[in-house]
């Protein structure tokens, strides 16, 4: 166990992934664009439902997205020096062969980070997939969105265009990220939700055209 908190180990991996990101950009020419970041409360404990396509958005969501505890599956662990990144910044690790204990698991210890100011992050579909293919929700996740009360936003991206899964090389280009609010979410039940996300995240928020005009003329 490091000696440090998890506050500063958490500030020290958003500083080394801002790091990874500029050198992605030097690299690789992949740079990202953050789309309706207004809408969220970075001062507010909160859930990310994200889409999950590339490795990509497991390392650059702690430079977007305020302090946070990433729910991964077990298997994560065995990587070399990055499993051991991710139990230093004391991700949950879960196992997705035994849902009834992984829900269980992701209640006591999500619930404890988000007492303690943290924001969980959450790839609902488990597994990564190609950009064209759609996310499979899985109610784990959404269960326990439904169940604590904060703020739980949608994520969308496309950085398997650039990142692609089973793949060292990357591609250049742009990867966007859409964030949508999910709201009313306790009036929904799983089913509503998972449709809801699972639809979102094929045909997420687009600019509009004044949108672009002035990001044209900025």
């Amino acid at each position: 166990m490091t000696p440090l908190p998890l506050k500063t180990r958490l500030i020290f991996m958003r500083g080394a992934v801002k790091m990874f990101l500029f050198w992605l950009k030097l690299s690789c020419n992949i740079t990202h664009k953050v789309h309706n970041i207004e809408c969220i409360d970075p001062n507010k404990p909160s859930i990310i439902l994200s889409r999950h396509e590339s490795t990509w958005e497991a390392l650059a969501f702690h430079a977007i997205f305020p302090m946070q505890i990433n729910i991964v599956k077990k298997e994560l662990k065995l990587i070399p020096f990055f499993g051991f990144i991710l139990g230093t910044i004391e991700s949950i690790f879960i196992d997705r062969k035994q849902p009834f204990k992984a829900i269980k698991h992701i209640k006591k210890k999500g619930t404890q980070a988000i007492k303690n100011g943290f924001w969980l992050i959450i790839f609902p579909g488990g597994t990564r997939v190609p950009p064209e293919e759609p996310t499979e929700v899985q109610s784990g996740g959404l269960m326990f969105a439904k169940q604590v009360s904060v703020p739980v936003y949608l994520v969308a991206h496309n950085a398997g265009k650039t990142w692609p899964k089973g793949t060292f090389i990357k591609q250049p280009g742009i990867i966007d990220v859409y964030i949508k609010p999910l709201n009313n979410i306790e009036n929904k039940n799983l089913k509503t939700i998972g449709s809801e996300a699972q639809a979102w995240f094929q045909t997420p928020y687009q600019p509009n055209p004044k949108e672009i005009q002035n990001n044209v003329n900025a």
